[in-house]
């Protein structure tokens, strides 16, 4: 996300609003590898693909994001806090994933994408919940992120 506004700097992007569209194709993408989580080498490349673009996503929430939120509201200590522990989780989840794919996949890998689905789902459910408000109220946020 980049600094976006008019002369007048009014707020031209709501930035939760832009958050809840970037979780919700990661929601999309976890049905799709959750739907064709039998084994094939497309199978393999997206899983892989989507591993990658979720812990990016996380990494910068936790290395610009959170740290910005810190500054800016005290208060969110313990919720930056909570997300951060979930962050962690789902990494684990995803290096098991990973571990299972460079495996040739198995019954494991759709027991794993399930599992994933319901901590990502409920990570993705509080962080909207916690930070959406919050971040269409920002008129700047990181360059970084």
């Amino acid at each position: 996300m980049t600094h976006d506004d008019d002369t007048t700097g009014r707020r031209l992007i709501a930035w939760g609003d832009e958050l809840v569209k970037l979780h919700d194709g990661f929601r999309r993408d976890l049905v799709e590898l959750r739907r064709t989580s039998s084994w094939s080498p497309s199978i393999r490349e997206h899983c892989l693909t989507f591993c990658e673009a979720l812990h990016a996503h996380h990494s910068g929430e936790d290395g610009v994001l959170f740290p910005h939120l810190d500054g800016l509201h005290p208060e969110l200590a313990a919720v930056l806090t909570r997300l951060r522990s979930e962050h962690q989780v789902v990494g684990r989840i995803l290096a098991q994933i990973r571990t299972l794919l460079d495996a040739g996949g198995g019954v494991e890998l759709a027991t794993e994408l399930d599992r994933l689905g319901a901590e990502l789902e409920a990570h993705l459910d509080y962080e909207e919940e916690q930070l959406v408000p919050l971040l269409n109220e920002m008129i700047d946020v990181p360059e970084n992120l």
